[in-house]
């Protein structure tokens, strides 16, 4: 072939890929898929005083000024708000958008509701600093109702139907403040990795804040810890070691999970059948949750005055009682598999008697 056909060969297989590339039919190109969620708010006054949130967090320039709104999302479940600048009245709907998709979400109209504000601290050897990005939930809690001796009757009263849950971040200072909750009982819990979690319960009452503040601790693992120590009393001005004092290590971690509580639905009571017996009540639920419960060890010091008790790991405190004399107690941490001892000192108390006849009192001396 001559040198110049093959140029012009060239030439023009090249011409023909860059027509391919440039000039073809514009139909045979996708445009990149996007997710979104439309739709409008009806309030009372000015949109202006109202703030449309995203799965809890603002979307500024979102809401227009006739109520309509569009925001792009991943594809999945989402939780559109609305919440007045005073974070009293508010409303929200769950969406659930597929890939590529514009979903249109139903109108929500703000009701009257309250707020859950509180601050989250550790506690460390410097005292208490705040807690900056933790996350704090409020879910719609289940109560359990107690009788005159603290034990759980079997009646449980769920939450109203349709209460979503709330979460919100606490900012620099540890503070954090949950906006339109609707009126009732929620579980507020904090979870932080590397400490103990914690939660609470409050009433939320229309127009109303509700407070709920924590202090967290570093976590200890799981496991069981020996308290050692001796225990003497000082009786006139001489200390010896002091015989059969109890002492009892108490855990200052309630019992179970620490969290919001997963609870199941719970079928209403049936009513008595009027011939005097007890109205029908429901069965505990096995999610529901117990009543606090802090675990405790006791032993006796022996001859010499020494004690020993395996606790378990955590956060406690140890008490020493003795008749006659004043009690002592103090703070523990008890770690896995060490070996913790504590010694105490008892002073002996002294019987006084009142200047005018009487029951008397007893005092330390």
């Amino acid at each position: 072939m001559q040198p110049r056909m093959l140029l012009a060969l060239v030439v023009a297989c090249l011409m023909m890929a860059l027509a391919g590339c440039g000039g073809g039919d514009d139909d045979d190109l996708t445009p990149p898929q996007s997710s979104s969620i439309e739709g409008r708010v009806n309030v009372q006054g000015s949109v202006a005083d109202y703030q449309l949130l995203l799965d809890g967090q603002p979307v500024p320039g979102a809401l227009q000024a006739d109520g309509s709104y569009a925001v792009s999302v991943a594809p999945g479940e989402h939780r559109i708000g609305i919440v007045s600048e005073d974070g009293m009245e508010g409303g929200y709907t769950t969406i659930q958008v597929p890939d590529g998709e514009r979903v249109r979400a139903p109108e929500i109209v703000p009701e009257l509701g309250g707020q859950i504000v509180g601050i989250v601290t550790v506690l460390g050897q410097g005292g208490l600093t705040p807690l900056a990005g933790v996350e704090v939930t409020a879910q719609p809690a289940v109560m359990i109702m107690l009788d005159e001796t603290g034990e759980p009757q079997p009646v449980v009263y769920p939450p109203p139907e349709g209460l979503p849950s709330f979460s919100t971040f606490t900012d620099a200072d540890g503070s954090f403040i949950i906006r339109a909750v609707p009126p009732g009982e929620y579980t507020v819990s904090v979870q932080q990795p590397g400490m103990e979690g914690g939660w609470q319960w409050v009433w939320v009452d229309a127009g109303h804040t509700a407070v709920a503040d924590f202090t967290l601790r570093e976590a200890i693992e799981p496991g069981v810890g020996t308290v050692q120590g001796t225990v003497v009393g000082v009786q006139g001005g001489l200390s010896a070691p002091v015989m059969g004092a109890r002492v009892t290590i108490s855990t200052d971690t309630w019992w179970g999970p620490v969290g919001p509580p997963e609870v199941a639905p719970v079928e209403p009571a049936q009513e008595g059948d009027g011939e005097g017996s007890e109205p029908g009540v429901c069965p505990p639920d096995p999610g529901m949750i117990a009543p606090p419960y802090f675990e405790s060890v006791s032993t006796l010091t022996d001859a010499s005055g020494q004690y020993t008790l395996n606790a378990p790991a955590g956060y406690a405190s140890i008490e020493v009682y003795m008749p006659g004399w004043a009690p002592v107690w103090e703070e523990l941490r008890v770690l896995p598999d060490e070996t913790l001892t504590r010694d105490f000192v008892l002073e002996e108390l002294a019987w006084i008697e009142p200047p005018y006849g009487g029951g008397g009192e007893v005092r330390p001396d």
